[in-house]
């Protein structure tokens, strides 16, 4: 048997999507039917903290999350490891989401700030998280736009 090398991109890319299919899983899933289990792994915030209205909206995102990114993660993650050439757009359309989303989420913890019965103050670790998932969305999408096909090699 042959052994076959792939690029540090390719694994780049697919060590991103495992990672964010687990955090989703677990944070975005686990929210959608047992919030307070979420809560529990540090994958959400308490009522406490955002309020009911915040839980749903938490829950909102949950339900958008498992059923269209949580499937274009990982068909992105078996598309490219099986070399499909459609992986691209299903990876470009991850790299999208990654970046509207956390651009969103950053956007809606700022404007929330002072809002009566939300109480919830974000530390450095969330602005870096979101940080982190901004720049590489842009930074995946652009790689995907101008050498996207080294990841099938």
């Amino acid at each position: 048997m042959v052994k076959e090398n792939r690029s540090v991109s390719f694994w780049v890319f697919e060590i991103f999507l495992l990672v964010s299919l687990f955090l989703l899983l677990l944070g975005q899933t686990t929210a959608i039917f047992n919030y307070d289990l979420a809560v529990s792994f540090g994958m959400q915030e308490s009522v406490e903290d955002v309020g009911e209205f915040g839980v749903q909206i938490n829950r909102a995102f949950g339900v958008g999350d498992t059923l269209i990114y949580i499937p274009l993660i990982i068909s992105s993650i078996i598309g490219l490891f099986l070399k499909k050439n459609w992986a691209l757009i299903t990876t470009a359309a991850v790299m999208g989401v990654s970046a509207y989303w956390a651009t969103t989420s950053g956007f809606l913890l700022w404007f929330l700030v002072g809002v009566p019965g939300y109480n919830f103050i974000p530390g450095m670790v969330y602005w870096l998280f979101i940080a982190l998932y901004i720049i590489f969305g842009v930074l995946g999408l652009l790689y995907l736009i101008l050498w996207g096909d080294k990841l099938l090699v």
